[in-house]
């Protein structure tokens, strides 16, 4: 079951991460964030965390991480319609239905976001690698550390021309998907479309519901 963006990004201003996590986990103020104890492992020491203004939760002692609608679906075990008409529920407003044009513009919304997954998980794969220790020392000499890197899921593009091309290729995905993903350069005076990132560090950027 598809829903309209504009409904999504309304139960998310309507229901802070705080409220919706503290009906389930005692919280308490700590700076811009609250904290409290795992609800998913054992632990004595509170570090899991709730950030309102950024939208997330973190819990550092499983790694999980996500928006209230991951919350919902993590602690209650439902899937993510289910989880979206609880929280519509406890916000007080109806779900509305995607009109079948809306649907298919959801649908190809959805195969490019799992294209740049794809990308990214490339990326980080290749950072981890031989291939990535110099980008790998170049972070740390910016005192970023491995456990950061993870978190936030950087990556390194290698310097060869067309090795996401290939990657993606492999996972059958076609070149028209990869350029509108913005992934490759193309054009009418390229013959043959090649990486548009290469030999640098990748930071991906999430939307709000942590897609790429």
């Amino acid at each position: 079951m598809r829903f309209p963006v504009q409904f999504l990004d309304e139960l998310r201003a309507r229901l802070p991460v705080s409220d919706v996590v503290g009906r389930r986990v005692k919280l308490r103020k700590r700076g811009r964030e609250w904290v409290g104890l795992s609800p998913f492992n054992q632990e004595k020491t509170p570090s899991f965390t709730v950030n309102d203004q950024k939208g997330f939760f973190h819990d550092f002692s499983s790694g999980k991480h996500g928006n209230i609608f991951d919350f919902v679906m993590e602690s209650e075990g439902v899937t993510f319609p289910e989880a979206v008409e609880r929280l519509a529920s406890l916000a007080g407003v109806p779900v509305p239905k995607l009109s079948k044009e809306a649907e298919a513009r959801e649908e190809r919304r959805k195969t490019l976001h799992d294209v740049l997954e794809l990308a990214a998980k490339f990326f980080e794969s290749t950072l981890a690698s031989r291939a990535g220790a110099k980008a790998r020392g170049y972070l740390a000499d910016r005192g970023i550390e491995p456990a950061a890197q993870l978190k936030f899921r950087l990556g390194y593009a290698g310097a060869e021309r067309y090795a996401l091309k290939e990657h993606l290729g492999a996972h059958r995905i076609p070149v028209p998907d990869m350029v509108e993903a913005g992934l490759l350069i193309a054009g009418d005076d390229i013959a043959v479309p090649f990486d548009r990132f290469r030999d640098r560090v990748m930071f991906p950027i999430a939307d709000w519901r942590g897609r790429v």
